[in-house]
């Protein structure tokens, strides 16, 4: 009686276990049909439709961009696409400084583990059905010498380009962010052909982000010259009025005085929105979408100033159609508190509006 009780209960066992076998494998095809879905979804769209993937977006500031993750007071967390995704955003924006993690001679090979690391949050980002930017900042020899360090610059994103090259199209590449000092708009517009080339010989036709010249400052947008390529999306970045945004901020110098307010009065309104309709009218000259790439205001301003700048930006390029990604995340100009893990209110509505 005993052993025929065992036997039954080994048939059990075995049933169930077949059982959950079969519902694993079916999950995992589905996971692989969801992936597939997402690749097919962009695949004939055009690099308009593909920039409104970017949408609302925020920048995941001063950690990989940092000398050192966690040497700013940042480390990524899995948790945050998360929670970014629930709040109603589209994308983040990953600044990584690469350069503090290659070796010094040619082919400049990028720390294994480094890569690694920034694979585990691009995958992360991507199952939370977020559009991830990954780009190439604070290059610092880059800004003093291009002309030494643009090929490192070229080498940098051939081994970026191949490590991705079969990653879905919702992952887009931005060169460099904010070209400037020596680094001028000519010598970008002799460099950044080079580097979309080398890109191109392994990821034909994934996005690739443009930033403007000096400091992707929106005034300089005309200075830029397009190559022939149907899958480029141009960048600037705003932080004007820069005596109100950047109050109080440690790293600029001299330091700008505390105390700027922004009432969000006609004048002030009317001032962005000629800005933005300059990128504009340039972009639609040159049949290119524009993306938002940075805008923010540090956390010295007032919080009501802050607010309706924030939110005036904001609207702005949901007007002239512009994606955009805020400056930024959990930092100084942050809208979320990982301490308390709650979001900075009422600046966060501020940046992705009432969902």
């Amino acid at each position: 009686m005993k052993r025929r009780n065992w036997n039954y209960l080994l048939i059990i066992l075995l049933v169930i276990s077949a059982f959950t076998l079969i519902s694993a494998q079916c999950d995992k095809d589905k996971t692989k049909e969801g992936e597939k879905d997402m690749v097919q979804s962009t695949k004939g769209k055009s690099v308009f439709e593909l920039n409104k993937m970017i949408g609302k977006g925020v920048n995941i500031g001063n950690a990989l961009e940092a000398p050192v993750e966690g040497a700013w007071g940042v480390r990524i967390e899995d948790e945050y696409f998360e929670v970014i995704k629930k709040r109603g955003f589209d994308s983040v924006r990953i600044p990584i400084r690469w350069s503090a993690h290659i070796s010094d001679k040619p082919p400049y090979k990028i720390e294994e583990y480094f890569l690694e690391r920034v694979k585990h949050i691009v995958d992360k980002a991507l199952e939370n059905n977020l559009t991830v930017i990954i780009n190439t900042h604070h290059f610092e020899e880059l800004y003093q010498d291009p002309d030494k360090y643009g090929g490192v610059l070229v080498e940098i994103w051939r081994q970026v380009a191949s490590f991705f090259k079969d990653y879905p199209e919702t992952l887009f590449f931005e060169i460099y962010n904010e070209p400037a000092q020596n680094l001028t708009g000519e010598k970008w517009n002799k460099l950044y052909p080079m580097v979309l080339e080398v890109i191109r010989e392994s990821n034909p036709d994934r996005v690739v982000i443009i930033d403007v010249p000096n400091w992707a400052h929106y005034s300089a947008i005309s200075s830029l010259k397009l190559v022939n390529d149907k899958r480029i999306i141009v960048s600037f970045h705003y932080y004007e009025p820069f005596n109100f945004t950047h109050q109080g901020a440690e790293w600029v110098n001299p330091v700008p005085p505390v105390g700027v307010k922004w009432n969000g009065e006609d004048w002030e309104v009317n001032q962005i929105k000629n800005h933005f309709r300059y990128v504009s009218d340039w972009a639609k000259k040159n049949n290119v979408p524009i993306f938002l790439g940075e805008f923010g205001a540090y956390s010295k301003a007032d919080m009501d100033s802050r607010v309706k700048w924030t939110e005036t930006v904001r609207k702005t390029a949901e007007e002239f159609g512009f994606s955009y990604a805020y400056w930024e995340f959990c930092a100084g100009f942050g809208i979320y508190d990982r301490w308390s893990e709650k979001w900075i209110e009422p600046l966060a509505t501020a940046v992705v509006g009432n969902n």
